[in-house]
């Protein structure tokens, strides 16, 4: 009699066991696709960071728009240099004599041109001579060219060792654009050596 009853309980127990264990198996929910949010429903953080997106995006293309248009107003200016005839380099003028002779101390000033040098401006050239009975080891010259009495500019020059009697073909140069003109003016600057 008793392994009758164990063998029916065992039997009732394996039974319960298969039960529950089917039991268990049929609780599990079926599986289903999760549903994501759409942007607008999700609120908050992700809204306030799309937006931050969208203000980035719309600023780099702003720029992009304003490299472009910079870049394309470059190209234009560059073609239409190149499409224009070059600026024309002032030449030198032929230079004009100046009658008469000048002196200042112990230097004459001889064969006096004023003329426009190839950068538009004055320049004076004059053959200067050393009147005096000493040699000179350093001498600076003033020229100023003047029109109706008033100065329109003024050049300078210098030599070194120049003996008693000796002459020297100097140039005076200024910055002074060239223009009308009607005398010139020599002076010896007072810092001349003499030996």
């Amino acid at each position: 009699m008793w392994p009758l009853v164990a063998v029916l309980a065992l039997l009732a127990g394996g039974g319960a066991g298969v039960a529950v264990g089917v039991s268990l198996d049929d609780d599990e929910p079926a599986p289903t696709a999760q549903e994501t949010p759409a942007p607008q429903e999700t609120g908050g953080e992700n809204d306030d960071e799309l937006e931050r997106l969208r203000e980035r995006l719309e600023e780099v293309e702003q720029q992009r728009d304003d490299l472009k248009r910079r870049l394309d107003e470059a190209r234009a200016e560059l073609e239409s240099r190149e499409t224009e005839p070059p600026e024309e380099e002032p030449e030198a003028s032929e230079p004009t004599p100046f009658e008469g002779e000048f002196t200042d101390g112990a230097f004459t000033f001889t064969d006096v041109q004023v003329l426009r040098d190839f950068a538009g401006d004055f320049e004076v050239r004059a053959t200067v001579t050393n009147t005096g009975d000493e040699a000179v080891d350093y001498v600076s010259w003033t020229a100023t060219v003047l029109y109706q009495g008033e100065p329109v500019s003024t050049l300078t020059t210098s030599a070194t060792e120049l003996a008693a009697g000796a002459s020297v073909d100097a140039q005076f140069i200024g910055f002074d654009d060239y223009g009308d003109w009607d005398a010139v003016e020599f002076s010896v600057d007072s810092n001349t050596d003499q030996t």
